[in-house]
């Protein structure tokens, strides 16, 4: 919540669930949470079989009251035999609004400099909040800090916002960047790889094993893709070297097997 600049201080919207198999002893629950002023929002069925049980409330919360409440709300769970209190979600006071807005998570944005920005960035990116994580490394590249780095995790999280042509675009930014950045070369080759461009992922592990010579996982990764353009006698060998690299490598295990069927 802190790190996407939402003002915990303010009256803010929580959302609050429960699960159980047994659909009466949520409704028991659901009552008494009402009874307590719990706006009761849904009572369901999912598609694990269990029921869920989602309930609200207009408060405002610090981080240890909020840790207070969950452990309440637990022991109330608990007494109701409830299976699982899961948590909660947060929203604006008023749900047709967002909770941050592009425009003030900009201003909240503006106030980081520096490395100050590039830590905001990570947080973001760690949390996998992509969309607020792309916009501050977009700024942190404007800005010019830590532009190798900064070009890389965009690259990742582009790719993760299903933005996949844009995100290859900044992992070989990166690489110009800093030419000896394994990790974008490697993510560039799962990356291509994983949107049907064999050839360049071959390409890329390649340059990922020039860096980092008999790693399995690169070995593995050209194999991968030497298989899916139908180079089965490169692809094997390549397969065994990872295997001889690393014995417990699952894929290559899987590839070879499959490898044994197409090569006799």
């Amino acid at each position: 919540m802190e790190v996407q600049g939402v003002d915990t201080k303010q009256n803010l919207l929580y959302g609050y669930f429960f699960f159980d198999k047994d659909k009466s002893k949520l409704e028991k629950l659901k009552n008494d949470l009402v009874a307590q002023s719990y706006l009761f929002v849904e009572l369901d069925k999912k598609e694990n079989g269990e029921y869920m049980l989602h309930v609200e409330k207009v408060e405002k919360h610090t981080r240890q009251s909020l840790r207070e409440r969950e452990q309440n709300l637990r022991v109330l769970a608990a007494k109701h035999n409830v299976s699982s209190f899961d948590g909660f979600d947060i929203g604006n006071e008023d749900p047709t609004q967002p909770l941050v807005s592009n425009e003030s998570f900009s201003k909240f944005m503006a106030q980081k400099k520096g490395n100050d920005l590039f830590n905001l960035g990570i947080e973001l990116y760690d949390l996998e909040i992509n969309d607020k994580a792309e916009l501050v490394f977009r700024e942190c590249l404007k800005q010019k800090i830590k532009p190798d780095t900064s070009a890389y995790k965009l690259g990742n999280t582009l790719v993760n916002e299903n933005k996949v042509q844009q995100g290859i675009d900044y992992l070989v930014q990166a690489t110009k960047y800093n030419p000896n950045y394994l990790s974008a070369f490697f993510n560039l080759g799962a990356t291509c790889y994983d949107n049907g461009q064999f050839q360049k992922s071959i390409e890329y592990y390649q340059q990922a094993d020039k860096l980092k010579p008999n790693d399995d996982r690169i070995i593995y990764g050209i194999a991968a893709s030497q298989y899916a353009i139908q180079q089965y006698d490169k692809s094997l060998a390549n397969c065994k070297k990872a295997l001889q690299l690393n014995k417990d490598n699952d894929n290559a295990k899987q590839l070879l097997q499959i490898l044994s069927g197409k090569i006799r």
